[in-house]
């Protein structure tokens, strides 16, 4: 079996992906943060799934974002509800206690319809086995597990580019990697195909302080 796991604290479902290799630079640690480049997983650029892509659709800056979408419709029989969970990620070596941080921009064309309909970034943390050890997609958030926080959702404007946060993130004992994710999750039953646009994200390993491209993305 391979070595998988995301947890959501929506809905109480799981998502389940595989951690791959990845490389950084300097001043971000994710490769391809703007999807310009449109890198392959192997070339260290984003590992995608469900339904989502590099688009052309929409931009921050340059010409190109991540656009994590998909529907969920109501059933008259077991399970009664079907959602989604569709995004993109990528995966750094870690050790426990330390911190890291991931920021972005979402942005909606369309106005999300049901709830929760949502668009957000997060952060987890894995052992050398592959069992998920937390998420954490929470500004401020005392808990490994994941919670709602900054996102983009329905009561979000048309059109304009969120600054999305996890907070400072801890990483907890036995933790070897962490994944940095952008996720569209949709349990609203509308059946309507809807999604959220991800650009210039940043994520930085914040152990003893050092925080300073995520500040500086955050003061834009």
């Amino acid at each position: 079996m391979n070595r998988k796991s995301l947890l959501l604290h929506i809905a109480c479902t799981l998502v389940i992906v595989a951690p791959l290799p990845s490389s950084a630079d300097d001043e971000n640690l994710l490769m391809e943060a703007s999807f310009e480049q449109q890198l392959s997983p192997e070339q260290g650029g984003w590992e995608l799934f469900g339904r989502s892509r590099i688009s052309l659709d929409a931009a921050r800056r340059g010409e190109r974002s991540m656009f994590n979408g998909g529907s969920s419709r109501r059933l008259t029989y077991p399970p009664f509800l079907v959602g989604t969970v569709s995004g993109s990620f990528q995966e750094f070596p870690a050790t426990p206690g330390s911190q890291w941080r991931l920021v972005g921009y979402g942005m909606t064309r369309e106005a999300l319809s049901g709830a929760p309909a949502l668009g957000i970034v997060q952060v987890s943390f894995f052992d050398p086995e592959g069992n998920d050890l937390g998420t954490v997609e929470t500004a401020d958030s005392r808990t490994a597990k994941a919670k709602l926080s900054n996102e983009v959702n329905v009561q979000s404007p048309v059109g304009e580019w969120v600054f999305l946060d996890t907070g400072v993130a801890t990483a907890p004992e036995g933790t070897s990697v962490v994944q940095a994710f952008t996720l569209y999750i949709d349990y609203s039953g509308t059946n309507i195909f809807q999604g959220v646009y991800f650009d210039e994200l940043t994520l930085c390993d914040v152990t003893g302080d050092d925080d300073a491209a995520c500040s500086t993305l955050e003061s834009e």
